[in-house]
């Protein structure tokens, strides 16, 4: 099994890449993609003004932190809270490239559920700046059909640097 993990703040510049037919299956940080067939790419400002209209699910793909392997047997261990732009869901592991079918059936079940079963539902999906997981994600989503698929690229670096609100979540999973 491979390990994909997003670091927030991580910045990595390169040069322009071009949008892979099908999912990224590379390593998940540095340079991203800039389109998004099927799908709208949507950076801060315009993401907070169709917030603000309301009536969209946003969705958070970013992984969930893991125990250090380091730390000893019995300790405790308190990861930070995981910040969300609010009324996210938060959903690790829908962005690997290769999802496994309990995370598949997740993430299609909150989608629909967040959706009402609309396909023309907007959908908004995220996680950090330079990050494969929110463009697999939501590359995913329009391949379950949904046809008003935003790509937030600038992720929660993006958002908090903004100064926009955040709120905690906890991880859905299967």
């Amino acid at each position: 099994m491979t390990l994909a993990v997003c670091l927030p703040g991580l910045a990595i510049a390169g040069p322009a890449v071009k949008e892979p037919a099908g999912y990224w299956m590379g390593p998940v940080h540095g340079p991203v993609a800039t389109t998004l067939s099927g799908g709208t790419v949507i950076h801060t400002r315009k993401l907070a003004a169709l917030l603000e209209a309301g009536g969209v699910l946003v969705v958070d793909v970013s992984d969930a932190p893991i125990r250090p392997a380091n730390l000893a047997a019995g300790a405790v261990w308190l990861p930070l809270p995981h910040r969300v732009i609010p009324g996210g869901l938060w959903i690790p592991g829908a962005g690997l490239g290769a999802i496994s079918p309990p995370v598949d059936k997740l993430f299609r079940e909150r989608l629909a559920l967040g959706s009402g079963n609309d396909p023309a539902h907007p959908l908004v999906i995220y996680c950090h700046r330079n990050c494969w997981l929110s463009w697999n994600a939501a590359k995913r989503a329009i391949s379950y059909g949904y046809r008003n698929v935003y790509w937030f690229p600038d992720g929660m670096e993006g958002w908090r640097a903004a100064g926009l609100p955040t709120s905690s979540a906890e991880p859905l999973t299967p």
